[in-house]
């Protein structure tokens, strides 16, 4: 028996205690019912994710390919961190994720600064795709990823990675969660490559999809993915790599992500 069906028979259940109540009463009680229980206010989003790309490194600056490099934030990154920061001061976060490579942890940490008391979950599965022998080599070595494509996590490893972590962390661990009234709002900083990945993934297995005029296209450093997740446990992805916080930045933002491929 569905939800609608079963507040249905409930009111009838009710309608024949001798109880006595006017028509106008009864027809206003039932349509109020059925318009609650098919769309019930602020619960059909049951989380809300903001996926943040770590802000920019001298690697990125120099077009080296990190992968699993453990590389940091270099002043212009540590700005970054700090502008996006301030735009999310306001979203009342409960729960963080983070990539323990040290350039996406050092971003989460910016951002948490305005939520204390928050503990910063680090996920090695968060880390971006492992690049193999072409780790720490410059970006024209790219292209002779051929040789040494063995050494490299495959295109489907890294999206089963990317979507396990997903189902885990994201739609399993909200599920656990107590139920409130409004979506539980969640941080995560990860790489630019898994982000990319993680999404086109859930498109394809469509578990998620793109909210009207959302495109999925490059993912700048600190960019803001946004994507709501309902109590069906589908995605809808609210917001694509909006990067709009950069113009308060005085640097030139790295266009490429080299370790994409």
């Amino acid at each position: 028996m569905s939800i609608t069906s079963l507040a249905c028979f409930m009111f009838d259940q009710l309608l024949k205690l001798d109880i006595r109540y006017d028509t106008l009463t009864i027809k206003v009680f039932r349509r109020r019912v059925l318009e609650f229980v098919s769309d019930p206010p602020n619960m059909a989003v049951l989380a809300r994710v903001y996926i943040v790309r770590h802000g920019e490194t001298q690697e990125n600056r120099d077009s080296i390919i990190q992968g699993h490099l453990d590389t940091v934030l270099n002043k212009a990154g540590l700005e970054q961190a700090r502008i996006v920061g301030e735009r999310l001061r306001s979203i009342p976060f409960e729960i963080a994720f983070s990539s323990d490579l040290n350039r996406a942890a050092q971003t989460a940490e910016v951002i948490l600064v305005h939520h204390p008391g928050i503990e910063l979950q680090k996920r090695v599965e968060l880390r971006e795709r492992f690049m193999g022998e072409l780790q720490g080599k410059a970006y024209q070595t790219k292209t002779q990823a051929g040789s040494v494509d063995r050494t490299m996590e495959s295109g489907a490893f890294f999206a089963a990675r990317a979507e396990t972590w997903w189902l885990k962390d994201i739609l399993d661990g909200t599920a656990l969660l107590p139920t409130k009234s409004e979506p539980y709002q969640i941080l995560v900083t990860t790489h630019g490559g898994f982000i990319g990945t993680l999404t086109r993934s859930l498109i394809h297995s469509r578990r998620a999809s793109c909210a009207p005029g959302v495109v999925v296209e490059r993912c700048l450093n600190t960019s803001v993915t946004i994507i709501d997740v309902d109590h069906k446990r589908s995605g809808l992805i609210m917001q694509w790599a909006d990067a709009s916080h950069l113009n308060e930045s005085s640097d030139e933002t790295v266009k490429e992500n080299v370790d994409e491929i």
